[in-house]
């Protein structure tokens, strides 16, 4: 497994930056690549933000509703829910792809950020022959689901 992911992440580190829409043809090896963008951040020293437009109708309205509500401040998403925090350094990641069916994929995410161990579940819809990202779910403790954060429900 770590041979194939190293693979993976070697010729997606030759990938140009995600264009304005990426097109989501393999959900695990787009979660891969993301990740990549952030080792290569923290190696460089720099801020990376990982695409935004990527989101099911359901869960970009649940953004836009943060967002507004925030009026320009923080929102009830206080993190990059990539990292599980808000400073990375990312170790010992691996990407899998956790089961597929006929409109979604759940990909799987391990690593250690900062020392601490966390794993992210990313569930993914197909919508229009689009692969779009529906939930993220924190699977270790602190636990927590995206959509519920970002509905602000204490």
């Amino acid at each position: 497994m770590r041979p194939t992911f190293l693979a993976l992440a070697l010729s997606i580190s030759s990938w140009p930056a995600f264009s304005a829409e990426p097109q989501i043809t393999d959900p695990a090896k787009f979660v891969a690549g993301v990740y990549q963008h952030f080792v290569e951040a923290q190696t460089a020293d720099r801020h990376y933000n990982a695409p935004a437009n990527i989101y099911t109708p359901r869960l970009a309205k649940l953004f836009r509703h943060d967002k507004e509500k925030a009026k320009g401040e923080v929102g009830c998403l206080d993190s990059d829910f990539w990292v599980n925090g808000q400073d990375w350094k990312i170790t010992n990641l691996t990407v899998t792809s956790g089961g597929v069916a006929l409109d979604r994929n759940v990909v799987v995410a391990k690593f250690i950020n900062l020392g601490t161990a966390t794993e992210l579940h990313f569930d993914f819809r197909r919508i229009d022959q689009r692969w779009l990202l529906d939930d993220v779910h924190s699977t270790r403790d602190p636990r927590w689901t995206l959509s519920e954060i970002l509905k602000c429900e204490p």
